[in-house]
């Protein structure tokens, strides 16, 4: 008498993750309109808003900011407009909604881990902006070549890619933490927004890390956002080496272990008092 083989937690989970991430590929792709609007149209105000404001500070040929002169502060900025759309954001999950309807009970009973469909969005966001990003670097290339940014170097290319991914799962991490805090807490959204306005400063996305005040910079070179997006365009630009890059991997990596673990923990007494409530 034969009898089927129980099937392993990792590739059930495999499985699973392979199963949310086409459901929320489909799901994204849906409103067709409203995902042009949304993603080709999204993060690309800012860049834009500040190229002119740099321009009237770096309005002579001498003007530097930061070691930065105007064409490569321009290059720089869309290369940090990029990035920043490879980061999972604070829309990209509605589990605080979940918590306070009373729906996230269901997953206690359910035979999966919830963490791997919320991994799902993370992949699909990852895929969809890598997409969305490829178009509009071949748009610029087409249309603003003496402005678009040249990587330094292939291997500079994708040790610039690489700590983007990181920070990425970084980011994703914190926005599942800010949304599990909805298990004791009712302002999330308002922590989203605050947490949103700290990571774009940290990161750099408007202003160079490298041109901000010595004391705070070296600050912002141990917290995770600044390998997200600011270390990544000065890589890709050839104004960081490898050994910089190296730092980041490590420096990603030890935040990656702190938030997983922050996060498990969180998860799991958060269930606990849910149930506990009533809810």
């Amino acid at each position: 008498m034969s009898s089927l083989a129980p099937v392993h937690p990792l590739v059930r989970d495999l499985r699973l993750l392979g199963v949310a991430f086409g459901y929320e590929l489909r799901k994204v792709t849906a409103w067709r309109a409203g995902f042009v609007v949304r993603e080709l149209m999204r993060s690309l105000w800012r860049p834009l808003v500040m190229i002119f404001v740099y321009r009237a500070i770096l309005a002579t040929p001498d003007a530097r900011v930061g070691g930065f002169d105007f064409p490569t502060m321009v290059a720089y900025l869309i290369l940090a407009a990029s990035f920043e759309k490879l980061l999972f954001h604070q829309r990209g999950l509605d589990l605080a909604d979940q918590i306070f309807q009373g729906y996230v009970t269901k997953y206690l009973t359910m035979p999966v881990r919830f963490f791997v469909l919320a991994l799902g969005r993370f992949v699909q966001h990852v895929a969809v902006q890598a997409s969305v990003v490829a178009i509009l670097w071949i748009a610029g290339w087409a249309l603003f070549p003496q402005w678009w940014p040249r990587p330094a170097s292939a291997s500079a290319a994708l040790q610039a890619f690489g700590l983007v991914l990181l920070g990425s799962y970084c980011a994703f991490l914190v926005c599942f933490l800010v949304n599990v805090l909805a298990f004791w807490l009712e302002v999330v959204w308002t922590l989203s927004a605050m947490a949103s306005f700290v990571f774009s400063f940290a990161a750099g996305v408007l202003v160079p890390v490298s041109a901000m005040p010595d004391g705070l910079a070296g600050t912002l070179r141990w917290l995770f956002p600044y390998w997200a997006v600011s270390a990544p365009g000065e890589l890709f630009l050839g104004r960081l080496g490898t050994p910089d890059f190296v730092r980041g991997v490590l420096v990603l990596l030890a935040w990656i272990v702190a938030l997983e673990l922050l996060r498990q923990f969180l998860w799991r007494r958060g269930l606990r008092r849910h149930v506990g409530a009533g809810a």
